[in-house]
């Protein structure tokens, strides 16, 4: 009897177990999981003469993925550095594309990109605390005339909700 009852118990966990399982692999509960709302932010610029983000205001939600398309459309390279933003979210992944089909993943903890000039980069995140952060610049020189990209207009605010 007592065998009996211990299988019908192992048995009844088994079905809790499964049921749980299934509940929690269809995406509830996972927020890596969900539907990816895409931002895409241009890094433009021409050496010599001005370097910028477009657009250099971005807002994002906490709890919710996003996959932040960085686009290199310049003659230069650029970093897209915040420490406060890469300190506020949780990186699911950062992913390498050339034409536009995925070359690479990184994965762990991300302080800064960088992007060479006619390529792309997704960063994928969930943002997990709020703030307003104006850290965010590109450190290159420029070649010409020696100054960071920052100090010829490439800066920005970020903003988690």
């Amino acid at each position: 009897m007592r065998t009996l009852l211990y299988n019908f118990y192992f048995l009844l966990s088994l079905i809790i177990l499964t049921l749980f399982t299934t509940s929690k692999s269809n995406g509830k509960g996972d927020l890596t999981r969900q539907k990816p709302i895409s931002i895409e932010v241009l890094l433009k610029g021409s050496s010599g003469e001005f370097h910028y983000y477009e657009p250099s205001l971005l807002k994002f939600e906490t709890g919710k993925l996003y996959k932040l398309k960085l686009k290199n459309l310049s003659d230069s390279k650029h970093y897209f550095t915040s420490k406060e933003f890469a300190d506020s979210i949780f990186t699911r992944k950062i992913q390498v594309n050339k034409d536009k089909e995925k070359i690479a993943e990184i994965k762990g903890d991300i302080l800064e990109v960088e992007i060479f000039p006619n390529n792309t980069l997704e960063w994928w995140f969930v943002p997990i605390k709020t703030g307003v952060f104006d850290d965010l610049n590109c450190k290159v020189i420029d070649n010409k005339i020696n100054k960071s990209h920052a100090e010829m207009g490439m800066r920005g605010k970020i903003i988690i909700e």
